[in-house]
């Protein structure tokens, strides 16, 4: 780190230094503190500044600002900024619709998803493909099948979700093995002590079949029902990233001491839960007129239409 840092002293424009100093801020078996992650995204700013088309910086760069600071604005913005470099980075417009997602500018979200498929777009890897899979079966049912205003907007203080986190901020999230286990493992033995003794191999191909049959929809059931227990948790986790994007407090003291909001927040990276209780601290609430900031998406040119 002090070569490093000498490096850039002697020349500023180091891009391999500025890249070294980032890399030895993150620590390898843990999360980085605000100080580490804020230095660190200073340091890939530096980077792609020095080289546009470092990918790794760029990505790097994102991630801190989603993953461990917590505003998605700024990592909006950053991805916005990488596609004006580069059109054809099909990284960068995933990033851009999993932030839009976590934000729940969902029918936003299904527009910029349809550019992953522009002509000229670069060819997506395995891992890729599975993350823009789970984020087009999300994005397409809450954009399609619900209606516009049945998600939760935590900057609107009358929104229907608050009720909801109210109803069980004083429980923690419903666990999916928890609940699998309750419905399915009776069903399982009963079945089993139903099945007459004997029968040969059709009698056991039959029971082998009927218990994977309740295997699998016992999953799927679990998963719905999980998911329906844990909307207040969405909803909680939502309202404390628009904290962090905004900078301005949102969320009642009420449920701020409450036992689901306790248990989400000690979940959340260091960096995320220090700048998180800055902003607490200060203690500003936010505006009636605050919105979500997003770039303009539309003055990017499509790969297609720059080659002719």
């Amino acid at each position: 780190m002090k070569l490093a840092e000498k490096a850039v002293e002697l020349e500023p424009e180091h891009s391999d230094a500025w890249w070294m100093i980032s890399t030895l801020l993150l620590p390898k078996k843990e999360r980085p503190t605000l100080i580490n992650a804020s230095r660190s995204l200073n340091a890939c700013k530096k980077v792609v500044q020095l080289e546009p088309n470092h990918v790794d910086a760029w990505i790097r760069g994102g991630r801190i600002l989603s993953d461990e600071l917590g505003m998605y604005d700024k990592a909006l913005e950053w991805w916005h900024e990488r596609r004006k470099i580069d059109p054809q980075d099909s990284q960068a417009v995933i990033e851009t619709v999993a932030l839009l997602a976590d934000l729940g500018l969902y029918h936003q979200s299904l527009d910029e998803l349809q550019r992953v498929w522009d002509p000229g777009m670069k060819q997506l890897n395995f891992e890729q493909q599975k993350r823009l899979a789970r984020l087009h079966n999300l994005v397409k049912k809450v954009a399609i099948d619900a209606g516009q205003t049945d998600y939760f907007r935590p900057w609107n203080l009358r929104d229907g979700g608050w009720k909801i986190i109210r109803e069980r901020m004083h429980r923690g999230p419903a666990n999916e093995t928890l609940i699998y286990l309750l419905l399915v493992a009776p069903i399982l033995l009963i079945v089993v002590m139903a099945s007459p003794e004997g029968g040969g191999f059709g009698n056991l191909l039959f029971l082998v079949l009927m218990m994977l049959i309740i295997t699998l929809g016992g999953m799927r059931f679990a998963k719905k029902l999980a998911l329906i227990q844990n909307r207040p948790a969405f909803n909680l986790i939502r309202a404390m990233d628009i904290e962090t994007t905004s900078g301005r407090t949102v969320i009642s003291e009420d449920i701020r001491n409450s036992k689901l909001y306790k248990f989400l927040l000690t979940n959340r990276p260091p960096a995320f839960r220090q700048r998180l209780n800055s902003i607490v601290e200060a203690n500003e609430q936010i505006s009636r007129q605050w919105r979500p900031s997003v770039p303009n998406f539309d003055e990017l040119s499509s790969p297609s239409s720059e080659e002719e």
